[in-house]
């Protein structure tokens, strides 16, 4: 029995989402965090259109890619952050 393409390309794409998703816990600095956390989810809509389901791939890749990445992006980008040592920011 052999492989055929559709199961090859699954097991790629399964694989590449458990390993964004690992890196997702171990990273270390929040903005990869997020890439990697957009990257598993656009892995989890691969699963859906391998299933079939390329309504929910697509509400998956809008909703979560498209709203929680930015989302926590700008919470990031407009939170006040401290700098360890002085407090201030010397120019």
């Amino acid at each position: 029995m052999p492989l055929d393409w559709e199961l090859i390309l699954f097991i790629i794409f399964s694989a590449a989402t458990v390993f964004a998703a690992l890196m997702v816990l171990f990273a270390k600095e929040i903005v990869r965090n997020v890439v990697w956390l957009a990257i598993t989810f656009i892995g989890v809509a691969m699963t859906f259109i391998f299933l079939g389901a390329e309504y929910i791939a697509v509400i998956q890749i809008l909703v979560y890619v498209g709203a929680v990445c930015v989302l926590i992006l700008f919470g990031v980008m407009l939170t006040k952050r401290r700098l360890s040592g002085g407090g201030k920011c010397e120019q």
